[in-house]
């Protein structure tokens, strides 16, 4: 044999070799694989309102014990975790290992009674022999779960998320419907001594309760704060005027707020420009200047006001911070709109906004006279009015977006549309104006109104109708008219082959009957699209008119 042939058996041997060693020397290289931590439990931190005892409150005042509760709990829902302390993590950690323990001890001494019970079942020899056996690895199984138990060290969740269970959360400030006691949307306090009872049979971690009184005209008020295993209590009192009924609220949200996470609020104060511009806090409507308890973390501002730019910020809260934000919106570009009333008789909205109009009304002397709105919208620009022309409302709208204006005369009249703003040429034709030739400068719309139809008139339900009754009957007529094409087809057939008189009869008839059916479906046909014209014009006449 050839050498070289020797040597390349020899190669491949080797690389055979190598190629069945490399993956189980990966296998042996990988070891035994680590287990994953195993999860923390007890991640979530319930906490249970109780209804508020009022019955020491006069019946006038005792609505303000669900009030502050209905407050609270809407606050307090807010809060997204609570920071445990070392001692409630210790705690925790205890109740769960003895949890544990009480678990695979329960198991244990069953298995302990099944073993005893075997003595009295009269088994075979060798069948109690088995059996025996077999319940003697379970028991060896189970003590060591419990030793297991016994020295485990479970992790806890140290930042457990908040919830609240069994509270009322209905809006307004009364008993919920249907209910007289607004205590019945919630449970009964425990009894002193039987909150780790009344925790454990709600399970929940915390439970709230509140007691008010009435105190020398005035509302005293204590709160408990109880937890499992006594980990954490906190009572609270406070007294309070009714009047001063929503300072005294807001200082016991910011106290809970810090009893139930564990950390310290934080104050937010928003202040715009205008002042009654519309402020939301993470969806929450506040007012300009008003101090808002928030739980510290990610807040979302959002400032809006009729005619002027959104903004919107967001903004990051630390623990204890106070802080305030000032917004100064800016106006939109408007357009300023000419509007030709047929008098001082009509009333003009933008959208729901009353603007002015609205007939006469009699001075002091029982003469007529125009209205406030009126004279005033009269003089607002005085090359708003031709003379003997209609009159000239003024009014302004956002450029680039659509407004709904609508004028009501006293004579029951209605004249709607919808104008989109442009600012297009408006400073052109501003300079360019030229009063005495009747031009404002302006765009002047001129609307007709007309009498919308009442609820039991429906134009346009009733041409709906007419249409497709027309066009159902168009598709009932015209398959009878097929069918009766082709039994005339079939009689002059036969007739063309027989030559018999009575088919030319017949035939000749259905031929007359034919004719008659075609003529009726497209009369159907005729009416069917007529009634559709009617509709769509109706419909179109009742769709509210858009200028551009």
């Amino acid at each position: 044999m050839p050498r070289g042939a020797s040597a390349c058996r020899s190669w491949r041997r080797y690389l055979l070799l190598f190629a069945v060693l490399c993956p189980a020397l990966s296998l042996f290289a990988r070891g035994k694989q680590e287990e994953p931590p195993p999860a923390p439990i007890h991640g979530e931190f319930v906490l249970c309102v109780t209804a508020f005892d009022v019955s020491d409150l006069p019946p006038s005042q005792k609505t303000l014990g669900f009030v502050l509760q209905r407050e609270l709990v809407r606050d307090l829902g807010a809060i997204p975790y609570r920071l445990r302390s070392g001692e409630e993590l210790l705690r925790y950690r205890e109740l769960a290992r003895l949890a544990a323990m009480q678990g695979a001890a329960s198991r244990l001494a069953e298995k302990r009674s099944e073993r005893d019970a075997l003595l009295y079942q009269g088994l075979p020899n060798w069948k109690y022999k088995k059996e025996l056996k077999r319940v003697a690895e379970e028991l060896r199984v189970l003590e060591e779960d419990f030793a297991k138990a016994e020295e485990q060290d479970p992790p806890i969740e140290a930042k457990p998320l908040f919830t609240i269970s069994a509270v009322n959360t209905g809006e307004g400030s009364g008993p919920p419907e249907g209910e007289d006691d607004p205590a019945a949307a919630f449970p009964p306090p425990p009894a002193r001594g039987d909150e780790e009872a009344f925790l454990w049979a709600h399970n929940a971690d915390a439970v709230l309760t509140g007691t008010l009184r009435f105190f020398y005209g005035r509302i005293y008020a204590e709160f408990r704060i109880f937890t499992r295993g006594g980990s954490f209590v906190y009572e609270d009192s406070t007294i309070f005027s009714p009047e001063d009924f929503n300072e005294a609220s807001d200082e016991l949200k910011a106290r809970f707020l810090a009893a139930l996470s564990n950390t310290e609020p934080a104050r937010l104060v928003v202040h715009t420009e205008p002042e009654q511009a519309g402020i939301l806090v993470n969806e929450r409507a506040v007012k300009s200047g008003e101090e808002l308890i928030l739980f510290p973390g990610p807040v979302s501002i959002s400032v809006t006001a009729e005619d002027y730019y959104h903004e919107l910020k967001d903004a990051e809260l630390a623990e204890g911070e106070k802080a305030e934000y000032s917004f100064t919106l800016s106006p939109k570009r408007m357009e300023t709109l000419g509007l030709a009333l047929t008098g001082l008789d009509a009333s003009v909205y933008l959208g729901a906004l009353y603007l002015g109009g609205g007939g006469t009304e009699k001075n002091e002397d029982g003469a007529e006279s125009a209205g406030a709105e009126a004279a005033e919208t009269e003089t607002a620009d005085p090359r708003t009015a031709e003379p003997g022309g209609p009159e000239i409302f003024i009014l302004s709208i956002p450029a680039g977006e659509y407004r709904y204006i609508r004028v009501d005369t006293e004579d029951g009249l209605t004249g709607e549309v919808i104008v989109k703003g442009s600012l297009e040429d408006l400073e052109r034709r501003f300079l360019q104006a030229d009063p005495s030739a009747g031009d404002p400068g302006i765009r002047t719309i001129t609307l007709n109104p007309r009498r919308l139809p009442g609820p039991d008139d429906k134009p346009v339900e009733r041409r709906r109708q007419k249409f497709y009754g027309a066009y159902g009957r168009f598709w009932v007529t015209l398959p009878l008219a097929f069918i009766i094409n082709g039994v005339y087809q079939s009689y002059a057939n036969s007739y063309n082959t027989s030559g018999a008189q009575d088919l030319y009869d017949k035939a000749m008839t259905s031929y007359y009957v034919s004719i008659g059916a075609w003529v009726v479906a497209g009369a159907f046909l005729v009416e069917s699209l007529i009634r559709l014209g009617v509709y769509v014009h109706t419909a179109n006449e009742e769709s509210i008119p858009l200028w551009e």
